[in-house]
C-alpha cells in the first residue's frame, strides 16, 4: 500500500533572533492592519520554535523519498490534518519538509508487529539483496529492523553527510550502545515518540495507599531516594488477604504485578550492565560484583514471595489483561510502559507515576529503559541517494524534537492523561532518565539481555553467580561473534 502525500505550500513562520530577544514595536496597529492578524501572526510565532538542526535549506528537485512504516504505528509518520492536535503536528512537520527542501515524501506500509517479524525482515532483505531502491528509508520495530544490522543491509550512518547524531533529537544512549566498529547503521530518536512512550515505568493505586495510610512515594521520587528497599517496602505493606481464606491468590491483593518484560527493568535501574568497555574499546561481559548479586537475590526472593503475582500466568495475556487487574484495584504496583496511561485514562480510582527505583541513595540518577517496541529507522544500501535519505531522516528528527514530542509530552500525556501534577514532576524525571543498553540492544543476536527477569522469577534454588558463571562462556562467544559480523 502506497499513500503518496502531495507537497502543500505553507507559510513557516520561524522567529529571528531580534524577536525572539523581545525588540519592542512601537507601530501602531490600528494604523497598519487588521488587529486580528497581527494576533495571529503573534500566535503563530510564540508557538513556532525554531529549528535546532544544522542542515540547510537545499533544494531536491522534487525528488520522491519513499518511507517503509509498520502499519501499526504509521502516526508516528503519516497523519491526516484531522484536527487531533498530534496528528496535525505529524501533518505539518511533513508538508514543512516537503516544502523547505522541495521533495515528495511517500509511504509504504506493511504489518510490522512481532507476529509479523518474518515478513517485515523479508520485505527489507528482498528489496536490498535484489537490487531494489524501492525504500529510501526503513523504519519499525526496534527487534525486528536493528537485527538487520548484521545482514549489511544498512548504509552506516556516520559516512552520510546530513546526519548529526550529537544533535539532542537522537538518543544518545542508542547511538553509544549501537554503535561497533565505528558503524551505526540503525538509529532512535524523535522523528517517533515511540522512544518515550515506550518507557517501562512503575504505576502504583493511590486508593491502596490511602486504604493503608502509607505516603505517595512522590518525594521519594522527586529527591532521588526512591529506591528498590523502599518499593519493597510498599509493596509488602499493600499485601492482603481479601477473602480471609488464608491463600493469596489472584482474588487477592498483590504488592506488585508484572511479567519478564517489566522485570527486566530493575537491571538496569539499580545501575546495572552485562558488559563494559575494555581496554580495546569493546565491551566484554562482567563479572558479577556484590551489587549485581544482591539485586538478583533479593528480586528473586521477592517474586518467590506472596507480594508478587505474574500476571501472564495468573490472569492470562500481557499487557491488556496485567492493565484490566491494575484498574481493578487488585495490586499496588504495576509495571507497563508510558503509553499504557492511555488505557489507565478510565480507571476510576486515581493512580500515579514513578520511575523505576534506584539500588540505593548512593546511586548517581535513575535509568528507566525503554521497551524494545520503539522505532527506528535505517537507510538501506539500495536508496537512490542515501546521503539526501539521511538528510530526510534529520528533519524528521528536529521537526518531531521541536513540534512532535511537545505536543505529544505536554498536551496529550500531562493534560490529557496524567492526573496530578506530582505525576507530572515525574515525568519530567523520566523523560531526563532514559537509557538502553549494549546487551538488549543487539537483543535477538546476544539473545540473554533478558536473563535477569529469568532467575528472579526462577525457583530452580540456584545462586544467581554459579548460574551467571555457567553461562559466560556462551555469552561471551556470543559477543565476540557479533563483532565479528561488522568485520570485513
Amino acid at each position: 500500500m502506497k499513500i503518496k502525500i502531495i507537497c502543500a505550500l505553507m507559510c513557516l513562520l520561524i522567529l529571528s533572533a531580534a524577536v525572539s530577544c523581545g525588540s519592542e514595536d512601537t507601530t501602531d496597529p490600528a494604523v497598519t492592519g487588521d488587529i486580528s492578524e497581527t494576533i495571529a501572526e503573534t500566535a503563530a510565532e510564540e508557538t513556532s520554535p525554531p529549528r535546532i538542526d544544522s542542515l540547510l535549506d537545499i533544494s531536491l528537485n522534487g525528488e520522491a523519498y519513499v518511507m517503509l512504516l509498520r502499519e501499526e504505528r504509521a502516526f508516528e509518520f503519516y497523519a491526516e490534518d484531522t484536527g487531533d492536535i498530534i496528528d496535525t503536528a505529524v501533518y505539518n512537520r511533513d508538508r514543512s519538509i516537503e516544502e523547505r527542501f522541495e521533495c515528495e515524501i511517500n509511504y509504504v506500509l506493511k504489518p510490522g508487529l512481532w507476529g509479523s517479524a518474518a515478513e517485515f525482515k523479508s520485505v527489507i532483505r528482498g528489496a536490498v539483496m535484489s537490487g531494489d531502491d524501492a525504500f529510501d528509508i526503513v523504519t519499525g520495530q526496534s527487534n525486528i529492523v536493528q537485527p538487520l544490522n548484521v545482514e549489511k543491509l544498512f548504509v552506516n550512518l556516520l559516512d552520510t553527510e546530513y546526519i548529526d547524531l550529537t544533535k539532542p533529537y537522537w538518543l544518545e544512549s542508542y547511538t553509544e550502545g549501537i554503535n561497533l566498529n565505528g558503524e551505526v547503521n540503525t538509529v532512535a530518536g524523535e522523528f517517533a515518540h515511540s522512544c518515550f512512550s515506550n518507557a517501562n515505568v512503575i504505576y502504583f493505586n493511590k486508593g491502596i495507599i490511602d486504604e493503608n495510610g502509607m505516603t505517595y512515594p512522590y518525594e521519594d521520587a522527586l529527591n532521588g531516594t526512591w529506591t528498590l528497599d523502599k518499593f519493597f517496602a510498599l509493596a509488602e505493606s499493600a499485601t492482603k488477604d481479601i477473602n480471609g481464606d488464608g491463600v493469596l491468590d489472584g482474588t487477592d491483593i498483590h504488592g506488585y504485578c508484572s511479567y519478564g518484560n517489566y522485570l527486566q527493568p530493575f537491571f538496569s535501574s539499580c545501575g546495572l550492565e552485562y558488559t563494559e568497555v575494555g581496554d580495546d574499546g569493546r565491551r566484554v561481559l562482567r563479572t558479577p560484583d556484590d551489587r549485581m548479586i544482591d539485586v538478583a537475590e533479593r528480586l528473586n526472593a521477592f517474586c518467590r514471595s506472596e507480594h508478587y503475582i505474574n500476571s501472564d500466568k495468573t490472569y492470562g495475556g500481557q499487557d491488556a489483561n496485567l492493565m484490566e487487574q491494575f484498574m481493578n484495584g487488585k495490586f499496588l504496583f504495576m509495571g507497563m510502559m508510558l503509553e499504557g496511561t492511555e488505557t489507565l485514562r478510565e480507571m476510576e480510582v486515581d493512580y500515579g507515576l514513578l520511575p523505576y527505583p534506584k539500588y540505593n541513595e548512593e546511586q548517581e540518577r535513575y535509568y528507566d529503559t525503554i521497551l524494545r517496541r520503539y522505532t527506528v529507522a535505517a537507510v538501506p544500501t539500495t536508496a537512490k541517494k542515501p546521503d539526501y535519505s539521511a538528510l530526510i531522516l534529520e528533519a524528521l528528527a528536529s521537526e518531531g524534537y521541536s513540534n512532535i514530542l511537545p505536543k505529544y509530552y505536554e498536551i496529550a500525556l500531562k493534560d490529557k492523561y496524567i492526573r496530578d501534577e506530582a505525576s507530572s514532576k515525574v515525568l519530567d524525571l523520566i523523560r531526563s532518565s532514559l537509557w538502553l543498553e549494549f546487551v538488549d540492544l543487539y537483543y535477538n543476536d546476544l539473545a540473554f539481555s533478558d536473563y535477569f527477569a529469568g532467575y528472579v522469577e526462577s525457583s530452580s534454588g540456584g545462586t544467581f553467580a554459579s548460574s551467571y558463571e555457567k553461562n559466560r562462556k556462551s555469552w561471551e562467544s556470543k559477543i565476540e561473534k557479533l563483532y565479528e559480523s561488522f568485520e570485513g
